[in-house]
């Protein structure tokens, strides 16, 4: 394996389209520029695998602390290898990573049964990870794999390519499992020189461009009815600058993953019909799904200052609109209204078809 090219792909900027989770608590992850071979390499002693969490338990470790030493609670995650690109085990042997519990110490929450491309270094004698590694479930990196696999047979990498999906309804680096690719998906690629490209994703949601002109390009995929993107409702498609310059492949990577296009907008108004400053949510009409929803992060949320509102990429389901008014400048969620409201003990609901856009909305107040 040509270790100088795998090391060119560590450093592959990856651009995620509408969704990205970020780190919580005090964990931060360095953000790379939007720019190809611009980030951080690998060490020597680091692997990257595919492999299924078969097991997942928590174990107590040393850690040091200044002067002060003392155990710490983590995860000794266990794998079946699927495929190696550099370091791990063989196909169908077992390796343990670490990792912490998650928030602070930047821990990743694996998921018992999913499958995840895992990039690791060794630390004391182990092989440890975490949210910042760039470690992603299966689902999300099927157009990664195809570069990692010319990377480890010294091949040449694409100059552009990525992977299409839907994103998952939460925003937590544990929802990520749920992602899925999107098949046949056409991507349009539009060059600054007034050359436009096309290709079309596969089972895995993986696009690849393998030779592109020197120049600046327009990534456009033309997703399902029903589904949007960050860049699909601005209307300003992501831009990237492609350059070959040593001919191995320039290795750009631009993933895309969208959510449901379901939108409710409307006006909240007092009972003199005037816009009221707020702030405007949803959540699942359903108990059980508004609380998996709360703990994932909470929905769709908009700050108005006239009473308008509009919130976007919602799944299908049945929601009810939150509204929390604004008292001098501020917003009081200690008052709480609903939409719409219950009428002699039956729940109301917004119901939402996919793709459904429900407008002008009169959200009354008193």
């Amino acid at each position: 394996m040509d270790l100088q090219m795998l090391r060119r792909l560590f450093v592959t900027t990856a651009v995620v389209l509408g969704f990205a989770p970020s780190a919580v608590q005090a964990c931060s992850c360095v953000l790379v520029s939007n720019s190809c071979g611009v980030s951080k390499a690998f060490s020597a002693g680091g692997v990257i695998f595919l492999g299924q969490v078969v097991s997942k338990i928590k174990v107590q470790e040393p850690a040091s602390f200044g002067n002060r030493a003392a155990m710490v609670p983590r995860y000794a995650v266990h794998f079946t290898v699927k495929e190696n690109f550099h370091g791990a085990s063989d196909l169908g042997q077992e390796i343990v990573v670490h990792t912490g519990l998650g928030g602070g110490d930047c821990g990743y929450p694996f998921v018992v049964g999913t499958s995840y491309l895992v990039y690791a270094s060794t630390s004391d004698r182990q092989l440890t990870t975490g949210i910042c590694s760039g470690t992603k479930p299966e689902v999300m990196v099927g157009g990664l794999l195809k570069e990692l696999r010319a990377a480890r047979d010294g091949t040449r990498f694409d100059d552009l390519f990525g992977t299409i999906g839907i994103g998952p309804t939460g925003t937590g680096y544990e929802d990520l499992a749920e992602a899925r690719p999107l098949n046949d998906v056409s991507v349009l690629v539009s060059g600054s020189t007034g050359m436009v490209f096309f290709a079309k994703t596969d089972e895995q949601g993986a696009y690849a461009f393998s030779s592109l002109p020197q120049g600046t390009y327009h990534i456009e995929p033309e997703l399902p009815a029903g589904l949007s993107s960050r860049q699909t409702r601005t209307g300003k498609p992501f831009a990237i600058d492609v350059d070959d310059k040593d001919g191995t492949g320039a290795g750009c990577q631009v993933d895309v993953f969208s959510r449901p296009d379901g939108q409710i907008s409307g006006t909240v108004l007092d009972a003199s019909g005037k816009g009221v400053p707020g702030f405007v949510t949803v959540r699942p009409a359903d108990p059980k799904e508004a609380e998996m929803a709360r703990r994932h992060g909470g929905l769709s949320g908009c700050d108005t200052e006239d009473g308008n509102f509009s919130l976007p990429q919602l799944a299908p389901g049945r929601y009810k609109l939150i509204f929390h008014p604004k008292v001098e400048g501020r917003v009081d969620f200690r008052q709480v209204f609903f939409w719409p409201p219950d009428d002699q003990g039956v729940d109301n609901a917004i119901d939402l078809a996919f793709g459904q856009h429900i407008e002008k909305v009169r959200f009354e107040i008193p």
